[in-house]
Formats: structure tokens, sequence, C-alpha cells
């Protein structure tokens, strides 16, 4: 549990690991996995845009998907007995379960159903009274959206079908073109995860938290579903969403509120009431989940959230929030990614160096036999993939230096946040509103960009908007579980890029079909609400040109600045008890709704290994897995049964 940020680069020739036997993965077994991640898709975009949750694609480890898995688990086990051969290995559980994975990413919240949303709007809701597509129409890219608005009538309206020709010829060319936009991306994705792997796992031996759970649940060599704590944490965590979800459909029987109520309510005095929205909460999983995560990361994760809470006071208490956005959170935590990014790229100079001698030279003792790509190929295939990718932005109107910039500052945040799950397995990591679009209007200002490129930069809202499902941490916790299970990574590889073929124009499908069923405007929860975001946003940017603000390049560079100086502590003292990453990810949204079980979690991690031992702690582990497979099944179950009925049921997470 010790963090990686506190340890020296080892030479870079220590890199060596024995390959041991692998275990073989069936093809027909990554059929299936493609087979299921279509109903699993369809499942994410109902709950999570036509109904009211719950939520499970913004949490670091998807409910969804633990369940799936216990469903397989379930079928599976008495295959081992009747139908040996048919019956699946662990290594081809663990690669289903990371397609699904994979697969929800793409369906989930902040990812394509918000492109879908963005595809049509503004030729659907562009009025006089807006005056969109007088401001801005000139400069969008057409050939990425739907303009027909005979075809555009029935999405928004329901009554109606996807499966006509006027539909299906409207909708088409633009989601295939944005299908090769996506693939692009998670191959890149896929390459720097194959670049880092064997840095992160083998030689660092980062924790991966976040694959804790499926791997135990498939491991046959422990006794996981025989021990009793396990059970006393999932009859717990589940008895509370049982008695929950009855209260929901019952009101008259009692319920244990365990989600999320606001305490600003009962502050009303100045300067204290500038904490704004600060909601505390029970969640079971949340506990769960925080009690496997280092004891330094969950402290900074709460104390953290508190002191930007402390921000907002003083700076009401000193009248310093007249300035718009002061105190420049979303900034401040952005400049603790930069940090976190460029320190972990100078302690892995050495191990990077010889990858580069590897793929050019052949020299070194470093080996890439076991890897999904040599990696050469790997070095090859992540050029190809950026210039592809900054080419799709040019080519449709984005200025190439906007375009590489972008690019740029998108995956150093993706590789941010991989390090950060890889590490630490925090339970959510949203960003929200802190990608490329925000960053660069926000340090040049609108009015240095032409309107052209505005409008594709405005594009990046759709998987940028929030990084709660972010599917990069999903591609190398995927090449983890394929080492621990001794999968091939090679196939594993494969099945991922599968994984995102089908989950994407399976995501596509869903919202679309869904919309011509029952209207994205009348019947959806959030079927529109995210295209009145971005396009108000390009509204404002191109009618209202602003110019760089100097308050938020301050914020980014004090930001950077904090973060570089408690990594530089943790090497330096080692009791040092603030985590980097801590800094960074509290500021973000989704903390309030968590903040209050870490500090659960933390304080009982500190209690065990303070009075007990690591024996105790670990002797303890079941019935804090226990608790996020009771939320996770349970909450799993009320779910489907509110789309089987048409009922409103219990969300375990969420609204």
């Amino acid at each position: 549990m010790h963090s990686a940020l506190q340890q020296k680069p080892a030479p870079a020739e220590t890199v060596i690991s024995a390959q041991p036997a692998v275990t073989p993965v069936r093809w027909w077994t990554v059929v299936l996995g493609l087979v299921l991640i279509v109903p699993n898709n369809y499942w994410v975009v109902y709950m999570e845009k036509v109904r009211t949750g719950p939520y499970p694609t913004t949490i670091s480890i998807f409910a969804n998907c633990v369940f799936l898995l216990v469903v397989l688990l379930m079928v599976n086990a008495p295959l081992r007995w009747w139908l040996p051969r048919v019956a699946l290995n662990r290594a081809e559980l663990l690669t289903v379960y990371s397609m699904l994975c994979l697969g929800s990413a793409l369906a989930g919240l902040d990812m394509i159903p918000v492109l879908v949303q963005m595809m049509g709007h503004p030729f659907q809701f562009g009025n006089e009274s807006n005056g969109w597509l007088n401001i801005f129409g000139k400069y969008l890219p057409r050939e990425l959206m739907v303009t027909d608005l005979d075809a555009l009538r029935g999405y928004y309206q329901g009554n109606d079908t996807l499966y006509r020709w006027e539909h299906l010829r409207a909708w088409l060319p633009p989601v295939l073109r944005w299908m090769v936009f996506i693939l692009a991306l998670l191959f890149v994705m896929l390459c720097l995860s194959n670049l880092l792997r064997k840095l992160w796992v083998e030689r660092e031996r980062l924790t991966f938290p976040i694959v804790i759970l499926p791997l135990q649940m498939t491991d046959e060599r422990v006794p996981f579903w025989r021990n009793g704590l396990l059970w006393a944490g999932i009859l717990l965590a589940g008895g509370i969403n049982v008695l929950n979800g009855l209260n929901y459909m019952i009101p008259s029987l009692p319920a244990i509120n365990v989600k999320h109520q606001d305490l600003l309510p009962y502050i009303t005095q100045k300067p204290w009431n500038a904490i704004g929205w600060t909601p505390y909460s029970f969640y079971p999983f949340v506990i769960g989940l925080g009690y496997l995560l280092p004891l330094d990361l969950v402290f900074s994760c709460w104390f953290f959230y508190i002191f930007w809470k402390a921000e907002l006071v003083v700076s009401n208490a000193m009248a310093w929030d007249t300035i718009p956005d002061f105190p420049f959170i979303r900034e401040q935590a952005f400049g603790g990614y930069m940090a976190i990014l460029v320190f972990l790229t100078w302690t892995a100079r050495g191990y990077l160096k010889a990858v580069w001698q590897k793929a050019w030279r052949g020299t070194g003792e470093l080996s890439d036999s076991g890897e999904a790509m040599s990696y050469r190929a790997t070095l090859i295939g992540l050029a190809a993939g950026l210039a592809f990718l900054v080419g799709f932005l040019w080519y449709y109107g984005m200025s190439p230096v906007w375009a590489v910039l972008a690019v740029a500052i998108y995956f150093a945040l993706t590789l941010a946040v991989m390090r950060m799950r890889a590490e630490l397995g925090p339970p959510v990591h949203d960003l929200h509103f802190s990608g490329p679009d925000h960053v660069i209007t926000r340090a040049f200002g609108t009015g240095a960009l032409d309107g052209h490129s505005l409008a594709v930069l405005n594009f990046f809202y759709w998987f940028n908007r929030a990084y709660r499902s972010h599917p990069a941490p999903i591609v190398i916790e995927s090449q983890r579980i394929a080492g621990s299970a001794n999968a091939s990574q090679r196939r594993m590889a494969v099945a991922l890029m599968l994984a995102v073929l089908v989950g994407g124009l399976s995501s596509f499908w869903a919202f679309v079909h869904c919309g011509y069923q029952l209207g994205t405007a009348s019947k959806f929860f959030q079927g529109i609400w995210f295209g009145n975001e971005a396009y108000n946003r390009l509204a404002t940017w191109i009618g209202s040109p602003s110019k760089p603000n100097p308050q938020a390049n301050w914020a980014m560079a004090i930001g950077f600045g904090i973060c570089s100086l408690l990594m530089f502590l943790r090497l330096k003292l080692l009791w040092f008890p603030f985590h980097p990453i801590g800094f960074a990810i509290s500021g973000s949204w989704s903390m309030n709704l968590v903040w209050l079980p870490l500090f659960i979690a933390w304080l009982v991690k500190w209690l065990v290994l303070h009075y007990g031992s690591l024996r105790t702690y670990r002797r303890l582990e079941p019935f804090f897995l226990g608790l996020m497979l009771g939320e996770f099944i349970v909450g799993s179950i009320w779910s489907l049964l509110g789309m089987l009925t048409g009922l409103p049921t219990y969300s375990f997470w969420g609204a």
C-alpha cells in the first residue's frame, strides 16, 4: 500500500519478468462478450438516460458489470460439473468482464450518449430566440451531424421507429465517421497502456484497487464465496437496498437513508454558507471500496475536500469571490494533474529510454515478447493514431495548431487519470469541465480561435464534459487482469478493440432506438440536457468572444506548484500524510457525494491498522468487498425490475 510516488525509479534493466504458461481464451468466449455488450449497453443507456438512475458508469467500478460477472459465475458453476468443455475458465470470465466494462464506458453518462445529443440539437432547437444558426450555423461540421429535420422529428418526439430508410440514411454516415474517430481514440489509449503496463504492473507493482473485487470473485484458489464476513457484508448492504427499495414502492415501510442529503440549508450565516452544496451520505459500496485504498489517499480525499470548502469560505469573507469563478478550483486541480504527469514522466525516464532502445535498436534486457504489441509497433501505432486524430479535427475545420494542443491536453489528462486509477483507485474521478475545450478557452480566450475551430472544439464536450466513465483506465486495468489470470495480452487487446467497435455501435443504436421509440425531448430524463449545455456555450464563445483569463492561468500555475510541493515533501518525508492525487481529485463535483463515506473508511482502516495488524486488515477485507457486492447486486436487480415493469424503482446511486 506504499505509494509509488514515494519510490525512486529502479534501473530499467531490472524490468524482467518470467512468462508463465498462458491460459487459453477461446474465440467463442470473445464472441460471447461481444453478444453481451449489446443488451448491457442498452441497459446502461436506459437506466442512465431514459430513467433516473442508478448511474453505474459514474463510479470507478461499474455495478452492472460486477452484477453480470456474478450471473456468469452462477451459470458457469453447473457447467463445470456437467459440461466442463463448455465452462469458462478464469481468464475467459475476466476477458468477458473487461469487454463489458469497456462497452459500458462508451455507453456511459459522459460518453457516446452526449455525442448523440449534440448531433442534431442545433438544427432542431435553433430558433429566432436563441439565434444559434445565425451565430454559429456556418461553422458547424455538418458531415458529423444529423441535419435532416424530418428524420430528427421522430427522434425528439417519439412514437416512431429508427428502422426506416430515411432515418437510417440520416444517422448512419455521421455515426460511421464518429466511429472511426472513436476507434482511433481508443487505439491510442491501448498503445499508451501497452507502453506502461510493464512499468506499472511489474516494476512499480501498483495495486490497481479497482480490479481487486473481480479478481477475487474468480480466483478458484481462494475460498472467496465461503467467507462468512463476505456474506455479512453482502447481507448488510443488500439488506439496506432491499429495505429502501420496498420503502420506495410502499412509503409506509421503514427505510435507512444512505443517499446524499445537503447540509447547506442548515448553514445560513456568512461567510460559512459560501461552502455551497455540501451533501453527506453513507453509501456502503463507497465505504467498502475506500477500505481497499491506500490510507494516505483516503485521508487526502476528504481532507482536501474540506480544504476546497475552506477556500470558498475565505474567498467570501475577503470578498474575493466577486471575481467570477474565484478561487478557480477546477483550474487548480488541472494544474495538479499536470504536475503529477510531469513528475511521473520524469521518474519513468529510464524505463522509457529502455523502451525506445528496445523498439529501435533491439538492445537492452527489456522484453516485449509478452506484450500485446511489440514496442516498435506500439510507438508507430501511437504516432499514427495521434496524427490521425489531429488530421480528423483539421479536416473538419479546426486549425492544426489548436488541434495538436487539444489532443495533447486530452491525452495528458488521460495519462493522469490512468495513473490515478492504477495506483490508488478512487471511487470517483469526474474532472467536470476541465478538458481541452475548457482549458484552451480559459488560457487563450475564445477570441484567439476562429469560428470553425471553436465549432469543432465544442465537440470535445462529448468526451470531456466529465471523465467519470473514461475508457483509458479500463484498458490498462484489463491488461492487469490479463496478467493476473495468465491470459494472452494480445488476445485481450484484440478483444478490447472488438469491444470498442461493438460497444460504440451499440451505444449509438441504443440511444437513437430509444429516442425514436420514446422521444428524447419528451420521455427521456436526460435526453436534450447536454445538447443545450454544449450549444449555449458555443453561442457564447462565438457571439461574445473572450480574452485570456489571467486569474485562471495563475490558478493553474498555483495548482501545479502546490502539487509539485506535495510530491517533493513525500519524497523527503516518508511520514508525510498528504497525497498529491488527493489534492487534484478532491476538487471535482463527485467528491461531494463520497467524502463522508471515505472519511468513515479511513477512520475504520486507521483504527484496524493502528490497534490491530496487517493480518487483521486482510481478515476484515472480505466484509468490505461484501458491502460492494451487496449494493451492486441488489441495486442492479431493482434497476432491471424497473425496466421490465415500467415502474419507478429505488436507485442506489445518483438521483
